[in-house]
């Protein structure tokens, strides 16, 4: 007797409890769909030009203008626009002028970013302030206004429709966002590091690549790559100032594909497939450091 006593209401407790529970589990749920939903369909919208991108360039190119019942979409499908961007068109040499383009000029920006925003993070002068809003100043100016006097600037020293020429344009068109980004996580070290290293024998140019980049490396590869994917996107500095066939980038190619009575739409959704891989690559190797990094920037001491 006395033990049935005791169990009902432990039970009656129980059942009052996951009856209580499932209110705030459907609740759970409820708040869930309402973020969940609206992402997915945001993420729908954003993915769905790339996914018909690839669809339309693995369509046959007699499919792309008639009419097709949408049961006989995808009968058809191969990489015959793929062969034909290759075979027909200057589109090889065009990606190759690109990632020379722009490994360079990130390589380049990356290593003159890290050295002044050393000098910036640890140093103090008179004229620091001056230089960190002349550096600011620089991003406000529209490239159209800069377009004359760099074209002017590289016709006198003939690099013209060359690839150092651009280099230089793409490195000084990146470099002041490169310096703010790097000061941002070079602040966040410290200073002990850099007295252990030099108290060990190490220049200040060591101290800069082998104990403070290495660990900042974070905040460089965010560097790294919004540097690759500003050059590697950009058409009008390389549609002024290469003007041969044999130097054009992949952007200004692509626009030399469509006619004026006619193009060739499977080829161009192709080229233009293929000239999203290499930041597809890029990005989905350093995402990771890429978070880490945006997260480790909005971390003051």
């Amino acid at each position: 007797m006395t033990t049935d006593v005791t169990t009902r209401p432990t039970t009656t407790a129980g059942a009052s409890g996951r009856a209580a529970v499932r209110p705030r589990a459907s609740g759970r749920r409820a708040r869930d769909l309402l973020v969940v939903v609206p992402t997915l369909a945001i993420l729908l919208v954003i993915v769905f030009p790339v996914l018909w991108m690839v669809f339309t360039s693995l369509r046959p190119s007699t499919a792309l203008a008639a009419k097709v019942p949408i049961g006989e979409y995808l009968h058809g499908l191969g990489f015959g626009a793929y062969q034909r961007l290759f075979a027909d068109s200057d589109f090889g040499r065009y990606l190759a002028n690109s990632l020379l383009v722009s490994v360079a000029s990130t390589a380049c920006t990356v290593v003159l970013a890290c050295l002044a925003a050393y000098g910036l993070s640890r140093y103090r002068f008179r004229l620091r302030g001056s230089i960190l809003m002349v550096v600011l100043a620089t991003q406000l100016l529209p490239f159209v206004v800069l377009i004359t006097p760099m074209y002017i600037a590289l016709g006198e020293l003939g690099l013209l429709d060359s690839y150092v020429g651009l280099t230089l344009v793409y490195v000084a068109m990146t470099l002041p966002l490169a310096i703010y980004l790097t000061l941002s996580y070079f602040n966040t070290i410290p200073l002990a590091l850099d007295e252990a290293a030099r108290i060990d024998g190490c220049s200040t140019v060591g101290v800069i690549f082998r104990v403070i980049v290495p660990v900042a490396l974070p905040g460089i590869s965010t560097v790294v790559i919004t540097t690759f994917i500003a050059t590697w996107e950009e058409y009008f500095f390389s549609s002024v100032l290469m003007t041969s066939n044999d130097h054009k980038t992949v952007q200004v190619g692509l626009s030399s594909f469509f006619g004026e009575y006619a193009s060739d739409w499977g080829m161009i959704m192709a080229a233009a497939t293929v000239a999203t891989v290499p930041t597809i690559v890029l990005f989905s190797f350093a995402q990771k450091r890429l978070v880490a990094g945006m997260a480790a920037g909005s971390v003051k001491e």
